[in-house]
């Protein structure tokens, strides 16, 4: 099997695979971890219907679709919120960010596709946005999630499919690596960004820590 088509598996037998990958699934969806999370929490969701797999994202996920994918998005992100909150806790200074569930989910979750996926498969993003992630590798991966490259779940369906070259060019290799957390420029100095993202989660979060 080709590495663009790596997800088919779960969607064909998600019952193949333990919590640690599968999240849930019925006969409709699967949930899964995504095998290379580019933050501390990164799931997939992924419809089940040979026909919604094939489509793009972008005019696939239309209204209709949406409505019937909601409950599973929903879980994706009641899951990550209970898992991040078990595992870290606010500083005093970004409590009034992290008050309650809503506002962590405004704040601190996206929701969305790729105009351009890497995988075959219809899948849908659902990450928390610290960007924290030893998978974090190159400029690619941060634009992918922190430009227009990345389409907010609220925003679809697109009219029409996004070119892939002019994409690629204007938000991927066009655009500057921006910190999700403070809005600093980093030009293309993804090192310099990567530790700098690991420098602001430290100071927003500390590990809760089980005696």
């Amino acid at each position: 099997m080709k590495w663009d088509s790596a997800l088919q598996v779960y969607i064909d037998h998600p019952e193949k695979y333990g919590k640690d990958t599968v999240v849930y699934f019925d006969e409709d969806a699967v949930i899964i971890h995504d095998s290379f999370p580019k933050a501390r929490f990164h799931l997939l969701v992924l419809p089940r219907s040979n026909t919604l797999t094939k489509k793009h994202p972008t005019i696939g996920l239309n209204s209709s679709v949406k409505n019937q994918l909601e409950n599973y998005v929903q879980r994706a992100i009641d899951y990550i919120y209970e898992g991040f909150t078990q595992h870290y806790q606010p500083s005093d200074k970004v409590q009034s960010i992290f008050a309650d569930k809503d506002t962590f989910i405004k704040n601190f979750l996206a929701v969305g596709i790729h105009s351009v996926p890497s995988m075959k498969n219809l899948h849908i993003h659902v990450i928390t946005k610290d960007f924290n992630s030893p998978r974090l590798k190159h400029k690619k991966h941060y634009n992918s999630f922190n430009t227009n490259f990345f389409v907010n779940w609220i925003d679809l369906p697109l009219k029409s499919i996004p070119n892939v070259k002019e994409t690629e060019l204007k938000y991927i290799k066009g655009s500057p690596l921006i910190c999700s957390y403070c809005g600093q420029d980093y030009g293309s100095q993804f090192k310099k960004l990567k530790d700098h993202l690991t420098e602001e989660f430290n100071k927003h979060f500390t590990e809760i820590i089980e005696l």
